[in-house]
């Protein structure tokens, strides 16, 4: 009797998991149905076709096409994948049988991690794919759309943006062959491995005369460090975090290399981002090659070593190093003209770079340079926040592909193709090469002393021409150029007593309350 009600019990369990079962397929399939809905409120009659991969020609040319939707009879939606870093985007592509346009896309599921594929999901990154001609296939683009099929990419997500587009264009060519009997090239359900990058085992350390190559395995046999650390986003997000690693100094002396040697070094990622530890911060931290994060072995796309800097913000905290870059000479700063941004950049026209789905008027860096009359390539360029977050870059990283945005959110702020948002230098005081800075009189303001001349805010010119880098002597003078051409030259004492007033885009040179000079454009070190 025991074994018969045991046998009962087993019975029900299983009727009981397959129901479930059942009844979760068709809750997910109603849900998948509802979203073509919504693309198609008016529609009579949605029909699930399961069987559109059986198809060889769909089989062979378009192996991420997994099912597609008939909306009244036409075949106007398709679910198709792509993997990305982790997995497999899923997206639902709607298709507009009368104008063969897209309608949209709806993200289905992903596995994407988190910093850097949740704007995939955006509706601004969303959009892009709206009112689209299905007759070509989509062509991912860096920053400006020049062609109707362009889909601008997610700034720092290049792979899960082409995910994305071949998943879409994986619908387009089985929505052309099913509907129009046209045979289109091919599209792959991967992204190409060269496109995400190289190896993600090893990374190189290179000096002048030498390099070194360290894989995955033999980081472990340096000797070990293992600290709590605290990551500090720009945003003022904290992260407390256990690593383990070696010491790039450790790693150093074993090839008897001293790093005090050093003037700085220049870390690169995969992805493209790049940033500068210079001296004083090498001194004051010990730069660890993290191979494990809270006792677990970092994440695949953040292999080989993620470099954790202790005491400094997230930007200086590389994922996925490719290079590192010891640099035995760094030319050092040496102001000697300090520029008001905006009458420098006035006959430069402005980019409205969209960016993480903000497009705003911005200004190419490389064209910025292109107005000094020295940029020292063995220099820096150097950022500086109002809360005194300093970045530095390689003069040849900076000047293709850069910009400087100077209206929206956080503006003042540096952006570009493969900086992610986060890794900005937001509310710019300045930047610099070493002979030319550039300011922003309203940040400025915030970090010099300040008085009230007239009703305006006056900023102590001393202490702007100290914070954008300008050092000089008591015998210096100093030239104020305007925008007309004009000149005028001023003594240490008397630039000591003068101040920057700004008022509607024009800045003038006030000493006491008698207006020296109107409209400047830079003041030069003589």
């Amino acid at each position: 009797m025991m074994r018969g009600k045991n046998f009962y019990i087993i019975f029900l369990v299983i009727v009981v998991t397959i129901v479930g079962l059942l009844f979760g397929m068709k809750n997910k399939a109603s849900e998948e149905e509802l979203k073509v809905r919504a693309f198609f409120p008016n529609a009579k009659k949605v029909r699930l076709v399961k069987n559109i991969a059986d198809d060889m020609f769909i089989s062979i040319n378009f192996p991420g096409v997994k099912r597609a939707y008939e909306v009244d009879g036409d075949l106007k939606v398709f679910v198709s994948s792509c993997v990305g870093y982790n997995g497999p985007v899923d997206v639902l592509v709607a298709i507009d049988s009368s104008t063969d346009e897209l309608l949209g896309i709806e993200i289905l599921d992903h596995e994407e991690s988190l910093d850097y594929a949740e704007h995939i999901e955006s509706n601004w990154f969303l959009d892009r794919f709206k009112n689209i001609v299905a007759n070509k296939y989509l062509n991912l683009v860096v920053l400006e759309k020049e062609k109707p099929e362009d889909i601008i990419q997610v700034t720092g997500a290049t792979v899960s943006s082409q995910a994305v587009v071949n998943a879409v264009n994986a619908a387009i060519g089985a929505y052309q062959y099913l509907m129009k009997s046209l045979k289109m090239e091919g599209v792959a359900d991967v992204v190409p491995q060269e496109m995400w990058e190289k190896d993600s085992n090893s990374f190189a350390i290179n000096w002048e005369g030498g390099l070194i190559r360290i894989n995955t395995e033999k980081i472990k046999e340096y000797e070990q460090v293992e600290i709590d650390v605290i990551l500090i986003n720009t945003t003022g997000t904290e992260t407390p975090l256990s690593v383990k690693g070696p010491t790039l100094r450790d790693i150093l002396e074993g090839e008897g290399i001293d790093l005090s040697d050093y003037e700085g070094i220049g870390v690169t990622g995969r992805d493209g981002y790049y940033t500068l530890i210079d001296k004083e911060k090498l001194e004051a931290n010990d730069v660890i090659l993290a191979w494990e994060v809270n006792g677990k072995p970092i994440k695949e796309d953040e292999k080989p070593v993620r470099v954790i800097l202790p005491n400094e913000l997230g930007p200086y905290w590389v994922k996925m190093v490719t290079n590192i870059d010891l640099y035995d000479k760094i030319s050092p700063k040496d102001i000697d003209k300090v520029h008001i941004f905006e009458p420098l950049v006035e006959d430069i026209e402005p980019y409205y770079y969209e960016y993480y789905g903000s497009k705003d008027k911005s200004y190419e860096l490389g064209r910025i340079l292109s107005k000094f009359d020295e940029v020292d390539e063995k220099g820096f360029f150097t950022m500086v926040s109002v809360d005194g977050y300093v970045k530095n870059e390689t003069i040849s990283m900076v000047r293709q592909r850069y910009f400087i945005k100077v209206e929206g959110d956080n503006a003042p702020m540096n952006i570009a193709p493969t900086l992610k948002l986060g890794m900005n230098v937001k509310h710019m005081t300045h930047f610099s090469t070493t002979k030319d800075a550039v300011i922003f009189p309203d940040k400025m303001s915030q970090v010099v002393r300040t008085k009230d001349i007239g009703g305006k805010e006056g900023l102590l010119l001393e202490d702007v021409l100290l914070t954008a880098g300008m050092r000089w002597s008591e015998e210096t003078r100093f030239a104020l150029a305007d925008r007309n051409g004009g000149e005028k030259e001023i003594s240490y004492e008397e630039m000591l007593n003068s101040y920057m007033v700004y008022d509607e885009n024009i800045i003038s040179i006030y000493q006491g309350d008698r207006e020296l000079m109107k409209d400047i454009i830079r003041v030069e070190k003589r």
